[in-house]
């Protein structure tokens, strides 16, 4: 089944969230595509996660460079726990981000997405058309598609 939007996006962390939300409060049709759980990288792998993983460095090298100088006692990392404690922040995330998307209107695919031609993609047996394109998949952007002169794809 074909599907027409006025912007499709691929990637679903900040940027594309952002770019998303706008265009949908502007009354256009939007569809988001991520063939990882939604949430992009700096929430579900990268910048928040890393943070609190930090967090608790820190505070055990705090403790240890304030023994004898008022502080006592031996501080440890118990992984178990940390782990558990990010993941309280990171799981709910990609649910998030769904209900955020569904409560504006706004579509989304879980999969792969294949650029078939010049305003069009394919996700899974998903056809969808689009007046626009916001690629913000991050760092990870593969590209396999060469454009001939005339712009019709080739693919490789």
């Amino acid at each position: 089944m074909t599907k027409h939007y006025d912007l499709v996006v691929i990637g679903t962390g900040t940027a594309a969230m952002v770019g998303a939300m706008r265009v949908r409060a502007a009354g256009r049709s939007v569809a988001v595509v991520d063939f990882r759980p939604f949430g992009g990288t700096c929430a579900l792998r990268g910048c928040d996660p890393k943070k609190m993983l930090i967090s608790g460095a820190n505070a055990v090298d705090h403790t240890w460079r304030m023994r004898g100088r008022g502080v006592a006692g031996d501080a440890r990392i118990a992984w178990a726990d940390l782990m558990a404690f990010k993941r309280g922040f990171t799981d709910p995330v990609p649910q998030k981000h769904q209900e955020r998307y569904s409560e504006r209107g706004i579509d989304t695919f879980h999969g792969r997405a294949r650029l078939t031609g010049r305003n069009s993609l394919e996700v899974g047996e998903e056809t969808l058309e689009f007046s626009n394109l916001l690629i913000a998949a991050g760092a990870q952007l593969e590209a396999k598609v060469r454009w001939s002169e005339n712009r019709a794809p080739i693919h490789a």
